[in-house]
């Protein structure tokens, strides 16, 4: 990971990958991080029953190649990365839906299992 800015436009896929441990988090913070960053605590948990649905999630960059993701309120500060093959595993990958100034609607699944 490197402080460059990544170039983003509509359509792009691109990885999400927090720049919080699990350990120096609080309990709602961390059930997000499981949902959506299940690899960096370990391996994703197999989906049982219904195919999980994309939602839309929302990011605000800073222009560095970083930013913070919002979820239910939760804000998980993220580092945003050109998805290819230098994009470290434990990365989400999102499809940009919408830019707006530094603002970005992205979407994706989430991959994990909450009650892990």
């Amino acid at each position: 990971m490197t402080g460059d800015a990544v170039d983003l436009f509509v359509g792009q896929m691109i990885g999400l990958l927090p720049k919080l441990h699990p350990d120096d988090i609080d309990d709602a913070t961390r059930r997000q991080l499981r949902l959506l960053f299940p690899r960096v605590d370990g391996e994703a948990a197999p989906v049982v029953g219904k195919a999980r649905r994309p939602r839309s999630y929302s990011v605000i960059t800073n222009g560095r190649g970083g930013g913070v993701l919002t979820v239910g309120g939760t804000e998980i500060p993220v580092a945003i990365l050109p998805l290819d093959i230098s994009t470290p595993p434990e990365a989400t990958a999102f499809r940009i839906v919408a830019i707006a100034g530094r603002a970005m609607r992205v979407r994706g699944v989430a991959e994990g299992d909450e009650f892990r």
